[in-house]
């Protein structure tokens, strides 16, 4: 299923498709476990998505979690919300096969997620190489706009939306 883009990004600041911004620096922290309680569609909420939660590498996926975070995330779409997935890195990312691990945890958890149109993107978390973060997520996931911190990424990349 592809979904159409809601988002766009420039000059490090995130857009309606019809012009009007959605201020990303007041976007608002939330648990997974609350992120159905968010209400209000003129706030961009960050989930922060533990790395523990989603699986740390393919064979402890977990996919009970990733259900119950779709269907939230399906419940926002009725109130016109709309979300950032933040990794939430909460294992070291200490050497190259982690970081590879790190990477295919979250494409997996957008693989889970990829019809929930309340998903603006993800954050590139510090801990991944954000060349191979990009490339991964972005490959079937076009719709989705990407947000940091990282004011090296930022600079280099004025699509990746500034958040705090």
């Amino acid at each position: 299923m592809k979904l159409e883009a809601k988002f766009y990004s420039e000059n490090n600041r995130l857009y309606f498709l019809d012009g009007t911004e959605l201020d990303s620096l007041k976007a608002a922290a939330i648990a997974p476990s609350s992120c159905a309680g968010a209400d209000d569609p003129k706030t961009l909420y960050r989930v922060a998505t533990p790395w523990t939660q989603v699986g740390l590498d393919e064979d402890s996926y977990n996919e009970e979690f990733l259900a119950g975070f779709r269907d939230d995330l399906k419940f926002l779409e009725q109130k016109n919300v709309f979300v950032l997935v933040e990794p939430a890195v909460d294992s070291p990312a200490d050497t190259p096969a982690k970081k590879e691990d790190l990477v295919a945890s979250f494409k997996h958890c957008a693989r889970r997620i990829k019809d929930c149109t309340a998903v603006a993107g993800f954050a590139v978390p510090a801990e991944a190489d954000a060349d191979f973060f990009l490339e991964e997520l972005s490959a079937k996931h076009k719709h989705y706009v990407f947000f940091s911190r990282d004011e090296e990424l930022l600079k280099k990349n004025d699509k990746i939306v500034r958040i705090q």
